[in-house]
Parts: structure tokens; sequence; C-alpha cells
């Protein structure tokens, strides 16, 4: 592995310095990396992993999407899995602003993932896609803690891996498919900034994860799920 990959860039991404020039050049992000997202199979499977075997509902399941972003994985999701009703979650208030704009009737709330406003096992699965590479390793084990505390049965974390195949595939997804500056800045950082699926474990570790899975898929992306019993 070359040197820059085998630490974490410190770096922030343009996204989360807040160092977009509008609000349309913040939707022209939010909209490659959902079509990203879409065309890559993430949202199916982020999905898949958090409802794929659950046990037949009484009444409809509590979803909570921690890092919602542009609201469509909501949206795909409530497509999906009409028996789970979902909430969004996400830090950024132009980001939540420009998904209600996007998504009719969607239901989000702004708060930080490492402080999460709710009572312990509040909802039944908890989804966070491609949101802990954007956290530093105290936050990121903030982060975890919480999703654990307030999720009842099942929490999936997806994200990126940091390697050399990763890198090389953002590059050119962004260079070939986006002019906007976001996109293509923030698409090669995120890869810099991801942890590799060890150190993700290790992290979930310190977060009091016990029992976890965690899987690869493919060279790209890893993801970590608790599936927890039910009294």
């Amino acid at each position: 592995m070359p040197a820059f990959l085998r630490r974490r860039s410190p770096a922030l991404e343009l996204l989360d310095a807040r160092a977009y020039r509008d609000l349309d050049e913040l939707r022209g992000n939010l909209r490659d990396m959902a079509r990203y997202d879409r065309g890559l199979g993430v949202f199916r499977l982020a999905l898949r992993l958090a409802t794929h075997d659950l046990p037949p509902p009484r009444s409809r399941y509590a979803g909570l999407d921690v890092g919602c972003g542009s609201g469509d994985f909501i949206a795909y999701a409530r497509r999906e899995s009409p028996w789970v009703n979902w909430l969004g979650l996400d830090l950024s208030l132009d980001v939540l602003r420009l998904a209600r704009q996007d998504h009719a009737g969607l239901a989000a709330i702004c708060a930080r993932g490492a402080h999460l406003p709710f009572a312990d096992d509040a909802v039944d699965v908890v989804t966070c896609v491609h949101l802990l590479h954007h956290l530093d390793p105290c936050e990121a084990i903030a982060l975890l803690r919480e999703l654990r505390r307030v999720a009842r049965l099942r929490v999936v974390c997806l994200d990126l891996s940091r390697n050399v195949s990763t890198l090389v595939g953002a590059w050119l997804l962004t260079r070939f498919t986006s002019r906007n500056r976001l996109t293509r800045a923030d698409g090669v950082q995120s890869v810099r900034r991801a942890y590799r699926p060890a150190e993700a474990a290790e992290l979930a570790r310190q977060a009091g994860w016990a029992d976890f899975r965690l899987c690869a898929h493919g060279p790209f992306r890893y993801s970590l799920t608790l599936a927890r019993s039910i009294a």
C-alpha cells in the first residue's frame, strides 16, 4: 500500500468544511452521491443487511437513517420496505433543507450522530451509510456507541475501504461522470479518510459492540452489522 494511504488523511472534505459556493453546488454534489449509491447497489445492500431476515412485525418497524444526506436512501427504502417507518437524521441544516425540497414528506431531524436525541432501544433498525469516514476515531466511537444504544434489533454501518482500488475507482468515477467541484474533490478525499475494515472493527469493539459481523463487499466497501437478541 502506498505510504499516503497507510494512515487516514486528517484533511476535511469540502462538504464537512461547508466549503461549497452555494446551495446549487451542494445539491449537485448530493445528487451525484445518490446517483452513485443507487447505481452501484449501495442502497440495495444497506437495506438488505438491515431488514432481510427480521421477524414478521406485529406492526410497522421503526427505522432510523443516521447521516441521511439527500434523503434518497430513505425514499428508496420506503418503496422497497413499506413495513418500516423511516426517519432521517443529519447534522447539516443546508443538506436537510435540500433533502426536504427534493423529497416531499421526508421525515428528518437535525442532530449529531454522537448525541442521538432518542431513548435506549427507541427504534428497531438503524442504518449508517458512508458516514463513518467523515469522523475522527473518537467521534466514530461515540457514533457507534449511540447507534448501538438506540437500536432494538439491528445496526448496519456501511462505508468505503481505504485502499488503492477504491481510490482509483473513486477518481475515475468522479472524473468521468461529474463536473461538480465537491464531487470530484470529496470523492477522492472520502477514500483517503476512510477506515480499513480492521480499523473500523476495532472502533466498534471500543464502542462496546459484541458479536458483530464484519463483511467485505468487494474491494471498495465493508459493513459492520450488529444484530441484537430479542428479549
